[in-house]
């Protein structure tokens, strides 16, 4: 049995079921993780907790760690002690281990530390993924959501207790619960702060991560609910702070959305200009706090941070004996929570002392860790908490389940993982208090934060706010000893004053800039929109004023920060339709520059090669239908700003240029039609052929319209990709171009007036009358056979095109309430691009390569014989007239010259590749002939003029090569026996 369990395993490539043991011959990794083993290995009496902490920070290479996060190895220790502490619940004693994986600070070795511990790729002894119940961690917002989302991939419950970023309350992550308060809450007590100390303006720099964008998005729009303004905002960069705070000096509160080091960093820009040093008020987080590390030696007095109260958790008596063990430690020393293997922790220490265990350069007996770490980690007590509600709540399971404190097979099977997350999620402590409310963030009780002022380069406690029944409430007032002064930008910017305003709009429907559209306000006759647009270091408000029922395309709400994950595939968030597309695409560029090469090839110094006013049309089609198969890949990536304006712009352009090309083409024949005689295929030295210069004017007239509307559109609503709620209530990124009502608002797609997709299908209207006049004119010019009939062609390639764009059109249009919408739109345009493309590519040039491909040794085209000027009329001589240089074959009528075969004075062209020499016809004029119609007679295949006798009609009815009588009679096409083939010219192809 143990072999064919293996087998199967081998078979399934390695991958384990995340509820069975990992097999036994699964090479151990124990180095690569901290590790406190349980005191049990019976399957059922014991279970491991998982921590994700980033030990280390990132390496220079992605390879590599860098040195040791104090902060996290603190909480990793604390991760181990708490394991220890809570093992026994209610005097019921468990066998409970825990193992840590270190992510050194990249999210993506988060996710492959976890994956490959639940697909037993990595393995640790006596631990299995069947007998893990949850993970503590990450410790950062930027690693913890997409952690969040594989672990509720692979429903196991996740306890955070430090990431805040109200992203990580999402519905997605629904086995995500966290001890430690969102950043809503936080920037909710530094609003009410500012509002308290009497502040009405601030400015606001950020960090360019997931914290920091989650964190200035929760700040603005808490104080906009308390009408405080953000004069302005920016990212912060090693070189920006000095030029931000001199434009608006006179706003003197400035709020920092920043951890320690871009804190320090803000201050240190700012203490190096003399014009700004001590003109600012700063305002830290709770990732700032208290660290002297930040201040130390900078100027920044009577500036304010914020942090977590830890005395509102309950776990003060633990948090202060985690803190005694914790300063206990030593290098191989045995105590209570180094009773496991760290294979981090020698490092550590000489990297806190500066020495060297293995050169006994270090004095482990005089120095201690007190010296080195302070005990004002605020996470410590809510990493406490989130391993002790993995306990309990595995216990409360474990009596419910299985009517014991062990876990049982229900616990260890398949849908353990909903059963363990719903009895941690709703655990109560001693006193009958929640952990978490029930959408899994912390409990309200939680909601406790200390405000400190800096005070000559120390931290002084100067207030309290505290949950009270939902309200954030001030143990004392507070003044932060500053005003601004407000100058003419900020009180505009902010809707105290308004200089400038834009007059009620009239119509209907209005097309804008992408600006921002905040603060909307009913005066009962219009809608009174506050709007902003944005540059580096300012912003700048007017109020618009809009009709009750105004319709808008191109404004949407208060711009959106992406993050790392939306800038990724369609693939990568789930939509696999791109995979098609990208694979017809990539196939069609393939075939586009074979086809290329191999006409090119065949041309190659013939007479056609030469002349580029036969080639150019075809040239340009095919530069169209390579740009078409191009733009799809535009549809690749999740939509940006790039994508959109190339979308908007270069799908109308790519469809002009090929129908441009296929009218001129039809221009061309039409044009030829008029000459006195009908040309040849390839002939184009009729005195009527439209000259070159006129196909081109027509070319960059047709293409001129649809290339003004596509810069008209991008001028007057520039493109942005913008983030809004979809059918299926995900936040998806579309482009801005949808139509929305002031009265439903612009954030939801079941409110637009008209989708992305209905107003780019009307931005199409012009090449919709392109498609329909090429379809009329080949109509009326199919019965040409100039060009080889290519007529013909050009009608079945806009012929095609047309259900093509109703499918394309009705997928599109009736979708739009469907859960996926957004899709269907975007696929709708982009497949009917493709494939139009494809029609066209087809249509036209796969005759072209027939064409070429069926030239005969003599370089002859046949089918083209019979319908031509000379059709049917001459005969090829026997094979020994081709060496006669003065070898006739007479036509029937008297009144004709006969047609010469090896004329000295025939022009001969030679066939590419050939060595054939073939003679060139010579047409006559009429007027060397004196009468007639000009047409010449058909000849008899057997070179005698004689017709077979019809029992119908006299002798006298036919006529006889070179007897002088007049010939009337005519055989059908059909009827057509041997002709004298044509020998090749290279104007055959026609204009390609």
């Amino acid at each position: 049995m143990k072999i064919v369990y293996l087998l199967v395993l081998i078979s399934l490539g390695g991958f384990c079921s995340a509820q069975e043991d990992c097999p036994v011959d699964t090479c151990p990794s124990d180095d690569d993780a901290a590790i406190l083993l349980a005191s049990s290995t019976v399957v059922n009496q014991h279970y491991y907790i998982g921590g994700m902490f980033a030990v280390h920070r990132a390496g220079p290479t992605p390879y590599s760690c860098g040195d040791f996060s104090i902060t996290d190895f603190v909480n990793m220790e604390a991760f181990f002690w708490a394991i220890k502490k809570y093992q026994q619940v209610s005097g019921k004693p468990l066998a409970i281990g825990g193992f840590v994986m270190d992510s050194c600070g990249r999210s993506e070795r988060t996710l492959e530390n976890v994956y490959s511990f639940e697909t037993c790729r990595t393995y640790y002894t006596n631990i299995s993924p069947r007998n893990t119940v949850a993970f503590v961690g990450p410790a950062s917002s930027s690693m913890a959501l997409p952690a969040a989302k594989l672990l509720t991939d692979l429903k196991r419950t996740q306890v955070l207790s430090s990431a805040t970023s109200p992203e990580l309350s999402h519905d997605d992550y629904s086995y995500l619960l966290r001890t430690i308060p969102s950043d809503s809450v936080e920037t909710m007590v530094m609003a009410q702060l500012l509002k308290d100390g009497g502040i009405k303006y601030v400015q606001v720099l950020y960090d360019n991560t997931a914290y920091g964008i989650g964190l200035k998005n929760a700040f603005m729009e808490n104080i906009k609910k308390l009408d405080i303004c953000a004069t302005q905002s920016a990212v912060i960069q090693s070189d920006n702070v000095v030029n931000f705070l001199k434009s608006s000096m006179q706003t003197r509160i400035v709020v920092v959305l920043s951890g320690g080091t871009g804190s320090r960093s803000v201050l240190e820009q700012a203490n190096s200009d003399s014009n700004i040093k001590n003109s600012f008020v700063f305002m830290g987080t709770s990732a700032w706090g208290r660290q002297l590390s930040v201040i130390q030696g900078l100027a920044a007095e009577k500036s304010i941070t914020i942090t977590l109260r830890t005395d509102g958790t309950g776990m003060d008596s633990d948090v202060a004996e985690f803190w005694q063990e914790f300063y206990k430690l030593k290098p191989g020393s045995q105590t209570q929570i180094t009773a496991r293997k760290n294979p981090w922790f020698d490092k550590f220490w000489e990297q806190m002392f500066g020495c060297r265990l293995d050169t006994s350069s270090c004095n482990v007996i005089n120095q201690n860790l007190r010296d080195k770490i302070e005990n004002v980690d605020n996470f410590v007590p809510f990493t406490l908490m989130a391993v002790k509600a993995i306990i309990t709540g595995t216990q409360k399971a474990a009596e419910e389940y299985c009517k014991t404190q062990y876990l049982c097979s229900d616990l260890l099977n398949i849908d353990r993982g909903l059963k363990l997350n719903n009895y941690t999620r709703n655990i109560t402590d001693s006193s009958g208090n929640r952990y978490f409310q029930a959408s899994g963030d912390a409990d309200h009780r939680f909601e406790n934060y200390q405000i400190h002022r800096i005070d000559n380069g120390q931290y002084s406690n100067v207030m309290t706010y505290r949950n009270e029944n939902g309200q954030l409430r001030g143990s004392t007032s507070f003044s932060f000893q500053v005003t601004s002064a407000c100058k003419d930008s900020p009180c505009t910017q902010c809707g105290e004053t308004s200089t400038s305003t834009v007059a009620p709009v009239t119509t209907r429907a209005t097309t804008m800039s992408p600006i921002v559209c905040d603060n909307l306000k009913s005066n009962g006759y219009y809608n009174v929109c506050s709007v902003q647009t944005m540059d580096y270091y300012r912003d700048t408000i007017l109020a618009m004023y809009f009709k009750l029922d105004q319709e808008i395309t191109g404004v949407y709400g208060q711009a959106q920060e992406r993050l790392d994950k939306d800038s990724q595939s369609r693939f990568e968030i789930g939509q696999e339709w791109i995979i098609a597309l990208g694979v017809c695409a990539g196939l069609g560029i393939i075939c586009v520059i074979i086809l290329e090469i191999y006409i090119l090839y065949k041309l190659m110094g013939t007479k056609i090669g030469k002349q580029w006013r036969t080639m150019w049309l075809g040239q340009l089609l095919m530069l169209g239908i390579f740009l078409c198969y191009l733009c799809c890949f535009a549809y690749l990536p999740t939509p940006t700003k790039a994508t959109c304006g190339i979308t908007r712009f270069c799908v109308g352009l790519c469809y002009a240029i090929c129908f441009a090309v296929l009218l001129v083409k039809l221009m061309v024949l039409l044009t030829s039609k008029t000459s006195a005689d009908t040309l040849l295929p390839g002939d184009v030295d009729s005195p009527n052929y439209l000259r070159g210069i006129y196909q081109f004017l027509m070319f960059m007239f047709i293409v001129g319209v649809q290339v003004v509307i596509g810069i008209m559109w991008l001028i007057i609503i520039p493109p942005e990709a913008v983030q809004v709620v979809s059918n299926n209530n995900d936040k998806v990124w579309i482009c801005n171009h949808y139509t929305w009502n002031l009265d439903n608002g612009w954030g939801n797609m079941t409110m637009f007036v008209r989708t992305n997709f209905e107003n780019h299908l009307i931005s199409l209207s012009y090449v919709m009358f392109l498609i329909l006049l090429t379809v009329i004119v080949a109509m009326k010019s199919h019965g040409i056979i100039t060009n080889h009939r290519e007529s013909v062609f050009i009608g079945i390639a806009a012929g095609f095109s047309v259900p093509v764009w109703i499918a394309w059109g009705l997928v599109g249009g009736l979708n739009k309430e469907t859960k996926y919408a957004h899709e269907f739109g975007d696929g709708a345009i982009a497949f009917g691009l493709l494939i139009t493309a494809t029609i066209i590519l087809f249509a036209m040039f796969l005759p072209k390569v027939r064409q070429l491909v069926n030239m005969g040794v003599e370089g002859i085209y046949l089918e083209d014989d019979r319908d031509t000027y000379y059709g049917g009329s001459v005969i090829m001589a026997p094979p020994s007239y081709k060496s006669r240089p003065s070898s006739v074959v007479y036509v029937n009528g008297s009144n004709y010259d006969p047609v010469v075969i090896g004329e000295p004075n025939a022009v001969h062209l030679r066939h590419p590749g050939s060595n054939y020499s073939a003679p060139v016809y010579v047409k006559r004029p009429a007027s060397t002939i004196g009468h007639g119609s000009g047409k010449v007679l058909r000849m008899t295949g057997d070179l005698t003029g004689k017709h077979p006798r019809d029992s119908r009609k006299s002798t006298s009815d036919y006529n006889y090569a070179g007897s002088g009588y007049g010939g009337t009679s005519r055989k059908a096409l059909s009827e057509s026996g041997g002709t004298m083939r044509r020998a090749h010219s290279t104007q055959d192809l026609g204009a390609l």
